[in-house]
This record gives C-alpha cells, sequence and structure tokens, in this order.
C-alpha cells in the first residue's frame, strides 16, 4: 500500500509525438478523398487502406509520444487485413493504446500540406470527428494548411502530406 500512496504523488511527464505521412493523388480513381473521416469531391489518395492521411499522422503523433513505435508497425502495408481498412479503426486503436498507459492527451496540432482542397472550410468538421474517436474536446484541437508554393509533388498538386503534434501527459 506503500506504493500505491507513493505513485499517487508521482509527478506527471509531458511527452511529445511527431507524426507525418504523404500520399499522392490517384487522378484515374471515380472515388472521393477522405480527410479526418470525410469525404470531399476531390480525387483520392493512392494508398493500401483508405489513404486518410490526416488519421494516420495523428497515429503516429501518439505512438511517438507512447514511444511505442509507427504506425507500420502495427498495421503493415503488406497486410491483406488492411487492405482499404476504414483509417477510424487505427485512430481508435491509437486511443486504446493511450487508455492502457492512463495517459492524457493535452494538446493536438495538425498541418495539411496541399495546394487542394480548401482545409479551412473543412476544419471545424475534421475537429468534431477526432475529438468523437480520441474523446477529447474540440478546442484541444488545432488544424491548419499551408500550400507548398508549386514546389515539388505537393505544390503542382500531386500528393497531400500532413503533419502533426500531440502532446500528452503520462
Amino acid at each position: 500500500s506503500d506504493i500505491n500512496l507513493f505513485n499517487l504523488f508521482e509527478k506527471k511527464q509531458t511527452r511529445y509525438g511527431i507524426g507525418y505521412d504523404i500520399h499522392k493523388i490517384d487522378f484515374k480513381s471515380k472515388n472521393k478523398l477522405k480527410l479526418c473521416g470525410i469525404y470531399i469531391n476531390h480525387p483520392p489518395l493512392i494508398a493500401h487502406s483508405d489513404g486518410d492521411v490526416g488519421y494516420h499522422s495523428i497515429c503516429d503523433s501518439i505512438f511517438g509520444a507512447l514511444t511505442i513505435g509507427d504506425i507500420g508497425k502495427f498495421f503493415n502495408n503488406k497486410d491483406k487485413r488492411w487492405k482499404n481498412k476504414n483509417s477510424k479503426f487505427f485512430l481508435e486503436f491509437a486511443r486504446e493504446k493511450i487508455s492502457e498507459k492512463n495517459a492524457k492527451i493535452i494538446n493536438l496540432d495538425m498541418n495539411f500540406i496541399c495546394e487542394k482542397p480548401k482545409i479551412s472550410t473543412l476544419a471545424n468538421r475534421m475537429k468534431l470527428n477526432i475529438s468523437k474517436i480520441l474523446k477529447i474536446d474540440k478546442s484541444i484541437i488545432n488544424i491548419k494548411a499551408t500550400t507548398n508554393e508549386k514546389v515539388g509533388l505537393i505544390g503542382k498538386n500531386e500528393a497531400i502530406a500532413v503533419e502533426s503534434i500531440i502532446t500528452i501527459e503520462l
């Protein structure tokens, strides 16, 4: 019982995790683009799963903050089980890892890097989806975007990338 009492006064750790994902756009597909669970009238991304770079980036930031690896460690893109899988499943898995470690999300900051679509018009709905899945208040989620100033695949509107950083208390 002395150990349990000691744990009550143990100082919490603040940890940070960075996530990044990028996929090329599939201009031949008739499907819609999916970002943070929202279907958008825009060609989708080429990917093994549903290609939701927003959710994938968050997963990697969570796994990084928990120091348990990356999304590929848990969901290998050569595994047929994850073919066309809804990325909401991956984010729910990441949330379970947070629960297992008794951690709490303090802040989530995301940056979409793309020429199109316009993220500012979608950000509120994205926040709502993320907050529901991660069971956090949407006020601690920030979503912003930048273009790549016409440089590289992203600048030529051939790819979309997302980076995210999460702060957790452990």
